[in-house]
């Protein structure tokens, strides 16, 4: 990324401009501006997140705990890699990381002009910090020239990582969007036509029965309602359709299904609820109806999602897991030794091998859930509103599972196959790259156990 951000037209002679303004200090002059950043850092940092944190919508972005244990700590030491002491920082390590963080508040949807207003107090409290050190004034004029053109360039490079993971991500959300339209929407229409019989189904064997309230699941935490949260609203994206049925499900969970209870006019409830339900089905028909049919999006070996959606996935999901205070979990699965596999019985037996595994996933997964197919032989699963403890039931169903069956590999050649789990619970960074490096940890953590097993992070 370094390489073609400096062969853009706009980018080019920076590295010489940087190199310039980096000679001008002199060894002494250099640590003592290294003295002034690494005595104001804390408060400079502190200063920087609690500007962003006086915005509502940031404050529950930014909670206090993250800022305090881990923003502060990675601020205080970005200062400090920019004005080091002993030599002045390389150009290219320097465009790297700027990159990388303005890729990172793309990622996490931090508002750009609040990062500005930040910045540029930040720079300002550094100047006044080194007026008020009182160097000579031939010092002083170099030292805060050098200081706010270090901050500057270092700022302009951030933006440019900024725009561009901006970029890739409304291209990706894009083609994920084309992608979702482009399911076998007949198959999927059918599909849940069928899920929301069979709440209807259980709801009425509930009044029936006569069962409290308490023991009815709400259409929105049925498998219908999952679905159309985590797919339903992609696919369907725009519809004014979709609002009349989200408004639906709305009334039947608040005003209908509190009100069905023998000695209440049951029958006229009953009616309202069908009604309401078919009401939904008809307005989901008209959904499917009006969306368009596009191929693509789907790794051809596995049938799971291609990685290169992953970001979009996980980024709305976690936007709607903190908006909507849902929990969400991320399983990475490795198949064990699966190499050993390749080389015994040829690719083709790998794949077959990776194909029956995959599919083993998928059946055990509900219909709201997210699998990618994240590396040769690595799952990422994305649990929609699942818990630590819940995935690793669901984990250590899936690994006895896998364990458990013959794959025929070749022509009277059947094999068992083992996995290792690693999972980890959503816990308020915004960054999903912080979401998945935690299950590729615990899954790293799972194989230094022996492998054929799951751990969860920490």
């Amino acid at each position: 990324m370094p390489d073609q951000f400096l062969h853009d037209r706009d980018n080019i002679g920076l590295e010489a401009e940087w190199d310039t303004l980096q000679d001008s200090l002199s060894g002494p002059l250099r640590r003592r501006l290294a003295e002034i950043v690494r005595a104001e850092a804390p408060h400079l940092a502190r200063q920087f997140y609690s500007i962003l944190q006086n915005d509502d919508d940031l404050s529950a972005m930014l909670p206090d705990e993250l800022v305090r244990n881990r923003l502060v700590h990675t601020l205080k030491q970005w200062l400090l890699d920019l004005f080091p002491e002993d030599q002045a920082p390389d150009f290219l390590e320097m465009v790297e990381k700027q990159l990388r963080v303005g890729s990172v508040h793309a990622r996490i949807n931090l508002p750009v002009q609040h990062v500005n207003r930040a910045w540029r107090m930040l720079a300002e409290d550094l100047q006044l910090r080194i007026l008020k050190a009182a160097p000579p004034p031939e010092d002083l004029k170099l030292m805060l020239r050098v200081s706010a053109s270090t901050l500057n360039i270092a700022f302009e490079t951030m933006t440019a990582g900024y725009a561009r993971e901006t970029t890739r991500s409304a291209r990706s959300e894009e083609a994920y969007r084309l992608f979702s339209l482009g399911q076998n929407l007949t198959q999927e229409r059918e599909a849940q036509r069928a899920a929301i019989a069979e709440w209807t189904q259980t709801i009425l064997f509930s009044v029936a029965a006569d069962y409290g309230e308490d023991q009815r699941t709400p259409l929105w935490d049925s498998e219908f309602g999952l679905w159309l949260i985590h797919r339903g609203g992609i696919i369907f994206e725009g519809m004014a359709e979709l609002d009349h049925v989200k408004a639906a499900i709305s009334e039947i969970d608040s005003r209908i299904l509190p009100a069905l209870h023998r000695g209440r006019d049951i029958h006229s409830g009953l009616a309202l609820l069908q009604a309401k339900v078919n009401e939904i089905k008809s307005l989901l028909g008209e959904c499917f109806n009006a969306a368009t049919r596009i191929e693509g999006g789907h790794d051809p070996q596995t049938r799971m999602l291609n990685r290169r959606f992953m970001d979009t996935v996980l980024t709305r999901e976690i936007g709607y897991s903190r908006k909507m205070r849902k929990k969400l979990t991320v399983m990475m699965i490795d198949l064990d030794h699966f190499k050993q596999i390749n080389d015994r019985f040829g690719h083709a037996g790998g794949d077959i091998a990776l194909q029956k595994c995959a599919k083993l996933v998928l059946d055990m997964i509900r219909i709201g859930d997210f699998a990618f197919r994240y590396g040769g032989e690595e799952f990422l699963i994305a649990l929609v509103e699942t818990g630590e403890e819940e995935a690793m039931t669901l984990a250590e169903r899936l690994r006895a599972k896998i364990a458990n069956t013959s794959i025929e590999v070749s022509e009277g050649k059947n094999i068992n196959i083992t996995a290792s789990i690693g999972i980890a619970e959503f816990k308020g960074h915004p960054d999903y790259m912080q979401l998945v490096k935690s299950a590729d940890e615990a899954l790293y953590g799972a194989k230094q156990n022996g492998r054929n097993c799951i751990i969860a992070s920490a």
